[in-house]
């Protein structure tokens, strides 16, 4: 293919809800950043045992097993003692931060020829798990709906503060912001229970990026096609990972060029085995071509882990060479078709 464009000018038709002049992949037109210097894993946090170390609000993260998790016992919110949390939570002034730093850090490995997408993580549901637990926090939702919501509204007002200054000293094109409701059964808690307590915030942190100029993404891992009509209502404009159990076909049915599909990817299934085989991950290559791509708005955007529990985004070895090398077989030439650059009825 003779491209008139660069990998990022492409990428941003399809983010901005159009159809570009060919699929674009994460590998080649995606640079993430904002691991370290947002810190919500612990990554640049201060040591305080071997491999554990703490995040912006003083959670203790393991570090020892590839992709940072929660440390056991780590958390600092007791479900007794939910009515003292102003006392207890020490809520991050991004404000305060070196952020001539922290950007200089983010952008050294930057190519100016990609998108560049902010990855902010722990959002207002996942902060209250790793600030209680996951089980205290699904209690405290039910039995103090009112203290939670008063604590997702803090953690809003962080993220919205974390929202500004990225905008002022990173200037990312894409601000992503993360939340996992939702396993690939369904949510993990009720829609009406996101409606109220959770949605008032979502919509106050998806203006913010979008008062700063930047695309809104929304990461949600599993099935949240429960409120994906909510997520389009709040002004969220990309969806990522955008797992397979949603089932994307109907999603872009419903939505159109509403919402931009960044994912497709079958992460639960053959294709997320560190072990799959080539035919495998051409077969799924084809696959999530057919299922996404039709009518534009769609990354091809992959959630694939190596075999230490590590995100393989450059799939450049095993099973993600074999998903990329299928992605240029069935997909590099896909809106060359003109059919193809049509949304599906």
């Amino acid at each position: 293919m003779d491209k008139k464009l660069t990998e990022r000018e492409n990428c941003l038709i399809a983010y901005n809800h159009g159809v570009p002049e060919w699929i674009p992949i994460v590998r080649d037109a995606i640079c993430h950043v904002g691991f370290w210097a947002g810190n919500e894993c612990g990554i640049r946090g201060e040591a305080v045992a071997q491999g554990i170390q703490l995040d912006v609000f003083g959670c203790k993260w393991n570090l020892l097993h590839g992709m940072p998790t929660p440390e056991e016992g780590g958390a600092i919110l007791d479900i007794d003692d939910i009515e003292d949390w102003r006392d207890i939570i020490s809520i991050p002034h991004p404000a305060d931060w070196d952020w001539d730093f922290l950007s200089k850090v983010e952008l050294e490995q930057y190519d100016p020829n990609k998108v560049m997408v902010y990855f902010s993580e722990q959002g207002c549901f996942d902060r209250l798990t790793i600030l209680m637990g996951f089980e205290n926090a699904c209690v405290a939702m039910l039995t103090e709906p009112e203290i939670c919501y008063d604590i997702f509204g803090a953690i809003a007002d962080y993220k919205i503060e974390l929202i500004r200054c990225v905008k002022k000293y990173l200037n990312p094109d894409v601000f992503m912001y993360t939340d996992d409701i939702a396993d690939a059964d369904g949510l993990i808690i009720s829609p009406e229970t996101y409606r109220e307590l959770l949605k008032p915030q979502q919509a106050r942190i998806i203006a913010a990026i979008k008062d700063c100029g930047m695309i809104a993404e929304q990461h949600t891992c599993g099935n949240c096609s429960a409120v994906l009509g909510d997520y389009v209502e709040v002004g969220v404009d990309s969806f990522f990972p955008a797992s397979a159990c949603n089932d994307i076909p109907a999603v872009k049915k419903r939505f159109g060029n509403k919402l931009v599909i960044c994912g497709g990817f079958d992460s639960q299934n053959a294709p997320g085995r560190v072990d799959a085989s080539r035919e495998v991950m051409f077969e799924e290559a084809k696959r999530v071509v057919e299922d996404c791509a039709k009518g534009g708005c769609f990354i091809f955007a992959p959630t694939l882990l190596d075999e230490n529990n590590m995100l393989a985004v450059e799939m450049v070895s095993g099973p993600g060479k074999d998903l990329y090398e299928g992605f240029l077989h069935y997909g590099r030439d896909f809106y060359a078709t003109p059919a193809n650059r049509v949304l599906p009825d």
